[in-house]
């Protein structure tokens, strides 16, 4: 059974709603690790943005879902020894909240770099990633590939503050001031950034290729998806995968969930979760 409660998390065009999915207390069997009888599970707060769909979203129904929501729930189902909270906040306060202990685990499919790792528990990975440059249709500027991030100088683009693709492109600015990619922030949903892009208002967004087949397959946007080069892949993430993020003083809770991780891959479950947000299977190989 799980609980919903809302207080005041902001998603663009809708009231302020906060959304706590509270997994409930689970049992051992199979050869899970109860928590010792007479003691509580210990409370694990986990943060997500609440975006980009279909890694994490807010449905309809105000119910938490998406890729990796269904994912960190398939890991804690088998830690018993443990109960889950998700809260959905902004995103710069996932980070906030971890370093302040509020959260023990963030949720929002994180790119690894070097400041992160210096702050934060990587997992294990938990999904295998690629990158393509969405564009109008009409467009031809770029050609069939993005070879280096300097074909894209002069050129606008919306993100949101903290993501890897904002910050790959911030870097790139700071080491090439003379040819600045135009990059705007926004807190708005990545289906109305894809629109603006259709529309023209911004040049390209440098978007996960299932989440831009996922887009395109439900609402047939007039773009289209150009390849990026190893070089411009390697500079939006040094290794092509995401992980969950857990707060230092936790490494105990870390190995846990990299001990679920592997067994969610292993028996299909990661697999199945892939293929129903996205037709394919994306989940990372374990050794």
């Amino acid at each position: 059974m799980m609980n919903v409660l809302r207080s005041g998390w902001k998603q663009p065009g809708l009231p302020l709603v906060m959304v706590f999915l509270m997994a409930a207390t689970l049992y051992a069997g199979g050869g899970k690790e109860a928590a010792a009888p007479g003691t509580a599970p210990i409370v694990v707060r986990a943060a997500t943005g609440g975006m980009p769909r279909p890694f994490t979203y807010v449905d309809e129904s105000g119910k938490l879902a998406g890729h990796n929501i269904e994912l960190v729930q398939a890991v804690f189902e088998r830690l018993p020894q443990y109960k889950l909270e998700l809260e959905v906040t902004d995103f710069p306060s996932i980070f906030a909240g971890l370093d302040a202990g509020r959260y023990q685990v963030g949720v929002n499919n994180f790119a690894e770099n070097e400041e992160r790792k210096q702050k934060y528990i990587f997992s294990d990975p938990i999904f295998k990633n690629r990158y393509v440059a969405a564009v109008a249709a009409s467009n031809t500027a770029l050609g069939s590939q993005v070879k280096t991030l300097r074909d894209l100088a002069g050129k606008t683009t919306a993100n949101s503050v903290g993501i890897n693709v904002a910050t790959a492109i911030e870097n790139y600015n700071k080491a090439n001031p003379e040819a600045q990619i135009l990059q705007t922030y926004s807190d708005a949903d990545l289906l109305l950034i894809l629109q603006e892009v259709e529309q023209g208002k911004w040049d390209f967004n440098l978007i996960d290729k299932p989440m831009y087949e996922v887009y395109q397959k439900e609402f047939n946007l007039a773009l289209k998806g150009i390849e990026l080069s190893d070089d411009v892949s390697g500079n939006i993430m040094s290794t092509p995968f995401s992980y969950l993020i857990i707060s230092r003083g936790n490494e105990q809770l870390a190995a846990d969930i990299n001990r679920a991780l592997r067994e969610v891959i292993l028996d299909g479950t990661s697999k199945r979760i892939n293929e129903k947000y996205f037709g394919s299977d994306y989940s990372p190989e374990v050794k």
